[in-house]
């Protein structure tokens, strides 16, 4: 028992040497709400992390949409608009996926992508801005990187319960733990993330010309889509970003503060998405040829795919 006790004394403090250390040394300012926080992913770490999985995530999640070249230029054109009033300058960039599940996502670093499957469900590019304010500010505010750094913590925490146990199944769970729960910690924004993503998304689309009102009625029109339980959306935007009536309310009262007014761009909207809208059709009878084909129903699976290169 002496020994135990020992080898714990000489492991710990070591262990809760460094969690001290690096508490006292990484606060920092967060770049857009100017709040004082704990950091200790560094810019640079953001900028590294978000370059080197931008591109396999992209390709693992259908691949850049390189059909139509124009529309990629467009969703990047607007993104950039948000990014020049951005409270934070990163090496932005914006790529259009070529997948059907209604989708936007956001990496450290400023590396932002839309998936094809979104732009059928906007209505102009005010709603774009909006879905695209939210996730430049994510990149901005430092979300992503504030999710590694309280997964790093709690990985730190058990691993040192882990040390504390010694060589036993129950330090193997405590660090299995441990790592399966700064997975999860990862997997969607808090609500904190959300309220300010909303709120800082509405000043940016002011900031950049376009009305901010879009961002309301953007989001009354998810929650309707949330109550539908509209599949798609269900296992896309809404798992890492679900809609609420509380979110509806804060932007409304955001909407007092920054005052409506500003474009819209309904038909240029409609004019850029011309040509994605018309294959809608097609890539629907493709995805229900995977689905049928899933479920080993190959005659189906083979009509659907006729259907859907016959467009």
């Amino acid at each position: 028992m002496k020994y135990y006790l020992q080898n714990i004394d000489q492991r710990l403090p070591l262990t809760f040497l460094l969690a001290l250390s690096l508490i006292v040394s990484a606060c920092g300012i967060n770049p857009v709400t100017k709040k004082r926080e704990f950091q200790f992913v560094s810019e640079a770490q953001e900028i590294s992390i978000g370059t080197q999985n931008y591109s396999p995530t992209r390709q693992s999640q259908g691949g850049d949409y390189v059909l139509d070249p124009e529309l990629t230029a467009y969703i990047q054109s607007v993104g950039n608009k948000l990014a020049a009033v951005s409270d934070r300058k990163l090496p932005y960039e914006f790529n259009l996926l070529n997948d059907s599940v209604p989708n936007a996502w956001a990496m450290p670093g400023g590396k932002i992508a839309f998936n094809r499957g979104l732009l059928y469900e906007l209505n102009s590019e005010a709603e774009l801005a909006a879905v695209m304010g939210h996730e430049l500010v994510h990149a901005a505010a430092r979300h992503g990187a504030q999710g590694m750094e309280r997964g790093v913590l709690l990985q730190g925490a058990m691993i040192a319960v882990g040390i504390g146990a010694q060589n036993t199944d129950y330090a193997n769970l405590i660090v299995g733990s441990a790592q399966t729960g700064a997975q999860l910690v990862n997997s969607k924004y808090g609500r904190d993330a959300e309220s300010e993503s909303d709120l800082y998304g509405m000043q940016y689309m002011k900031k950049a010309g376009y009305d901010p009102s879009a961002a309301v009625t953007l989001q009354e029109t998810f929650v309707r889509l949330s109550a539908d339980r509209k599949s798609n959306f269900i296992e896309g935007l809404f798992a890492s970003h679900p809609p609420s009536q509380a979110r509806v309310d804060a932007n409304k009262e955001t909407l007092k503060q920054v005052g409506a007014g500003g474009e819209w761009g309904k038909e240029i909207y409609a004019k850029k998405t011309a040509k994605l809208r018309a294959t809608q059709g097609a890539y629907k009878a493709y995805d229900d040829a995977v689905k049928a084909l899933s479920e080993k129903n190959i005659d189906k699976a083979k009509s659907l795919i006729n259907q859907a290169i016959a467009g």
